[in-house]
């Protein structure tokens, strides 16, 4: 499949990026060279779902008439063979070719999944969802429900998997399986590069000054993790964390996901920041999972008990991880200015 590039207008003052961390949630369709995933926007009846479902060449325009290009890494174009065996036949594999569709469900979660305002899907999962339709050679129809009602659409067949930055939970694995996680996530501290602090013992002061974004799970962290801190809260507005407050010496820590330490990094440079995890101030590239607070296993929801399915499914999470388009895709979109 060839690489495109995305040239969509935001409309309505574009779409807010607040990732979905705890909380309920956690917590673009390209066309399909082979079988084009070129759908027109509909809306089931059922209340708890919107499907949109839309070619991703469709442009709307914002109220300043801004345009915002968007050229992420492109999804497989060969299918590697190991893929290939296991999504052969079997269980929902069978059922999805003999239907020509594959059902996604999603929980708007950006950059994970978001929704542009004439309908078009975006962001890491709404890849996914064209990536696993190239290698089943099927169109997709993306449908977007609220994270209490997600896994039932597994088992009442509204959908063939969940792809959803879908928190693994013992609740949820009482009523649906899990593919292989695809994603971590935990948390960081951040502080200023040049600060003294190097350690969550550091931080845990009576003279630091935490803030989190408001409404955001990062309380209760901070209350388990940093009691003795100064803690308050101040609205995000579209970024990935509270940096202006750092910068302005208004606040010594925040906290926010793992995964965007690098883009966070590249973003925040005068001054520069450092994370701190569990072991103290990470000087990885990336943050290894010992380092995250609290960290969740992020995987795809999956019907019980369809081991043909989950083979196939699990089979292309590797070739994911393994291949790095993962990371790319996290990397890309976690980078993009939504706000």
């Amino acid at each position: 499949m060839r690489s495109k590039t995305f040239t969509w207008k935001m409309a309505g003052g574009g779409c807010l990026v607040a990732l979905a961390l705890f909380g309920s949630a956690c917590g673009s369709d390209e066309p399909n060279d082979a079988s084009p995933a070129s759908v027109n926007a509909t809306t089931q009846a059922d209340a708890g779902a919107d499907v949109a479902t839309t070619d991703t060449a469709t442009v709307a325009t914002d109220a300043s008439g801004g345009e915002a290009s968007f050229d992420p890494p492109p999804i497989l174009d060969t299918v590697p063979e190991s893929v290939a065996a296991a999504c052969l036949s079997g269980g929902l594999i069978d059922e999805v070719r003999d239907r020509g569709t594959l059902n996604w469900a999603i929980g708007v979660s950006p950059p994970f999944g978001f929704k542009l305002p004439d309908g078009t899907w975006a962001g890491i999962e709404a890849q996914n969802a064209e990536e696993l339709a190239t290698i089943l050679g099927v169109d997709f129809a993306i449908t977007d429900y609220s994270y209490d009602i997600l896994p039932n659409t597994l088992t009442t067949g509204q959908a063939d998997i969940i792809g959803a930055q879908l928190f693994v939970t013992p609740a949820r694995q009482e009523v649906i399986d899990f593919s292989t996680p695809y994603y971590k996530s935990g948390q960081l501290f951040y502080v200023l590069a040049d600060s003294d602090y190097q350690t969550i013992d550091d931080l845990n002061n009576a003279d630091t000054r935490f803030v989190y974004g408001t409404g955001g799970a990062q309380l209760d962290l901070a209350t388990k993790y940093v009691p003795k801190a100064k803690i308050s809260d101040a609205p995000l507005r579209g970024q990935l964390l509270l940096y202006d407050l750092l910068a302005a010496g208004q606040a010594d820590a925040t906290m926010t996901e793992a995964a965007p330490m690098p883009v966070i990094f590249s973003k925040s440079t005068n001054p520069p920041l450092a994370a701190i995890g569990l072991n103290g101030r990470i000087t990885a590239e990336r943050p290894a999972e010992a380092d995250m607070l609290d960290p969740f296993d992020v995987s795809f929801g999956l019907p019980k008990d369809d081991a043909a399915w989950q083979g196939c499914v699990d089979a292309w999470v590797t070739d994911l991880l393994e291949s790095g388009r993962m990371d790319a895709r996290v990397d890309y979109w976690l980078a993009q200015d939504l706000a």
